[in-house]
């Protein structure tokens, strides 16, 4: 008797399993070892140092009798001597022909119709001061990875637009955020033109609102592509706004073939609120890389970036304004799974 309340307890067991739907499940990977050499004339930014970059993704994937496609993302870093508890993201996606729905942890839409002269770069180096507020590309600006409702419409005649919410809860320090962003690809003879814009907006009680923009459009034609954008970000409104920032940039990116391909770029930015004798914050950088794919998933690179920042009216806490200039070299190997 026992016996055959424990085989019609498995069976149930089995059926009720098999009344699940059964998702895919893939595990990713994506790890990167820096050796960067910069030379600066701040004392604390010269020298060298080794770095990692290292991403662990686990994506799951099922398909309703309906036809909706549900996707569900984990990200975390994992860099941290095993430690695997500071996931980035975490958010379910929810896509059919209506287009695609995000819940979670997840970036917001300025992000995903973003575009800059780093898009083209695959190392997009920078340096300024820790504490300076001057953008280094002229790409979107003000994306987190915070809790958000997101929309992206389905690709109509190469149109594709999407709005998301970000809502920080009942604290008093409100950084409630909105963003959108559309974009429109058309093919051209021997490649294709892409065009896109994108702006958001965060509340904030302590600093005052932040609010950007950015556009700009990436050629493609056979092996190279080139790419022009202009970002501009406020921080404050009226009076008591501290910053008005803006930056444009152009990169280009060739592949040679056999496995490499070459890519430069270059970007001005200024804060026309930071002024001090006359001159503004500004930052000015130039970078080329050479990349080469040694196989499949794993690639070696070289960047060598030149930068020129002027603090103009922006105050360092406890040592006043502070100029820079300089370069870096950084050799990178980055393999994926």
């Amino acid at each position: 008797m026992r016996k055959l309340l424990l085989n019609s307890s498995a069976l149930v067991a089995a059926a009720s399993i098999s009344s699940y739907a059964v998702a895919d499940v893939s595990v990713t990977g994506a790890f990167e070892w820096t050796y960067n050499s910069a030379s600066s004339s701040i004392a604390a930014s010269d020298g060298t140092s080794f770095g990692t970059d290292n991403e662990v993704t686990i994506t799951f994937t099922n398909k309703t009798d309906t036809g909706l496609t549900l996707t569900g993302v984990y990200d975390f870093d994992a860099d941290g001597a095993g430690d695997f508890s500071g996931g980035d993201e975490s958010h379910l996606t929810i896509g059919g022909g209506f287009g695609t729905v995000s819940l979670g942890l997840n970036d917001a839409v300025n992000d995903s119709f973003g575009i800059g002269e780093h898009d083209l770069i695959d190392e997009d180096l920078s340096s300024t001061p820790g504490s300076s507020s001057i953008v280094t590309t002229a790409g979107e600006s003000g994306n987190t990875d915070a809790n958000k409702l997101s929309y992206i419409t389905p690709s109509m005649g190469g149109f594709q637009a999407g709005y998301s919410i970000m809502d920080s809860g009942t604290a008093t320090q409100s950084t409630d955020q909105t963003a959108m962003g559309a974009s429109y690809t058309m093919p051209i003879t021997g490649g294709s033109l892409m065009l896109r814009y994108n702006k958001q907006t965060t509340d904030g009680v302590a600093t005052g609102e932040t609010e950007s923009s950015n556009y700009g459009a990436k050629l493609t034609m056979g092996a190279a592509s080139i790419i022009v954008a202009h970002g501009e970000s406020t921080i404050g409104t009226g009076a008591s706004q501290t910053d008005d920032r803006s930056a444009n940039g152009v990169s280009v990116r060739y592949d040679l073939g056999g496995g490499m391909s070459v890519g430069a770029s270059t970007v001005t930015a200024e804060d026309d609120k930071d002024v001090a004798s006359g001159v503004n914050e500004k930052y000015t950088a130039n970078i080329a890389e050479v990349v080469y794919t040694i196989a499949p998933g794993l690639s070696a690179k070289v960047t060598y970036l030149d930068y020129d920042y002027k603090a103009g009216g922006e105050t360092e806490a406890g040592t006043g304004s502070q100029d820079d200039s300089g370069s870096q070299t950084q050799f990178t190997i980055s393999a994926s799974f």
